[in-house]
């Protein structure tokens, strides 16, 4: 059995200090500053009922934000945005990876088909989660879409892609293969 490891209380409240409010300080840094290996210190931080580090660091975002634009309401202020921008972040990503398949689907470098088809369906899906966080949120998803078009519903989204899925199929059958997407 290893040494036990003794870290003072002051110790503890200064490694939370870097664990939660300074990004730029890294894991290995945490852990030289306490004097021990990683293992080590993932077992103290479970031990201490610490949260991921991503998570601390976004909750001290939050809390500092909540005082800086007045309590509870900036708190939901603060959380609302950073809902948004991964949202929002998360349909750009979507749309351009979208955007890329779509390219090789017409340039015709898609070697296989089926699995471009289900990579579309899995992107689709996505961007209907992202569209529905943001309307969840009141927000929209693009501030540069035009509001005198009517958005599209998931319904038209769905019709879209079962009208590009159709149109692989039978590109499929005329190059002589049988079309069934698996």
């Amino acid at each position: 059995m290893g040494q036990r490891i003794d870290i003072s209380d002051e110790q503890k409240q200064q490694a939370w200090e870097i664990y939660a409010r300074q990004p730029d300080k890294h894991l290995p840094d945490i852990q030289a500053f306490l004097g021990i290996s990683s293992s080590s210190f993932a077992r103290k931080r479970d031990l201490w009922g610490w949260p991921p580090r991503y998570a601390a660091l976004n909750e001290n975002a939050l809390s500092k934000a909540a005082k800086d634009q007045g309590g509870i309401a900036g708190l939901h202020k603060a959380a609302t945005a950073s809902v948004n921008d991964a949202a929002r972040a998360l349909a750009q990503a979507t749309r351009a990876q979208i955007d890329t398949l779509m390219d090789e689907q017409r340039t015709g470098r898609a070697k296989d088909h089926d699995r471009t088809a289900r990579r579309l369906a899995a992107y689709a899906r996505t961007l209907a989660a992202a569209r529905a966080l943001l309307q969840q949120e009141g927000s929209s998803l693009d501030v540069t879409e035009p509001r005198d078009q009517p958005r599209r519903s998931l319904h038209e989204l769905r019709d879209e892609l079962a009208h590009h899925l159709d149109r692989v199929i039978a590109e499929e059958e005329a190059r002589g293969r049988d079309g069934i997407l698996v």
